[in-house]
């Protein structure tokens, strides 16, 4: 078995993992690691005309696409 020392090796072997023991590596470190609330950012704020102009803009976009213009 091969021994890990540096966060380095870990990474690397973390990488050549599949990626259904990838998540199940995630969700661990999830586990054991304490996340502060501090640490993350504040949620995103928008207002109901950007998500509206967004719905709009995406809208126009697929009925370009599906005349093909």
């Amino acid at each position: 078995m091969q021994r890990m020392s540096t966060l380095m090796d870990i990474e690397q072997a973390a990488v050549k993992l599949p990626a259904q023991e990838q998540q199940q590596l995630l969700r661990f470190l999830l586990r054991i690691v304490p996340v502060a609330d501090a640490q993350l950012p504040a949620p995103r704020q928008f207002s109901e005309e950007e998500i509206q102009g967004w719905l709009t803009e995406d809208e126009a976009s697929m009925r370009r696409f599906r005349e093909g213009t």
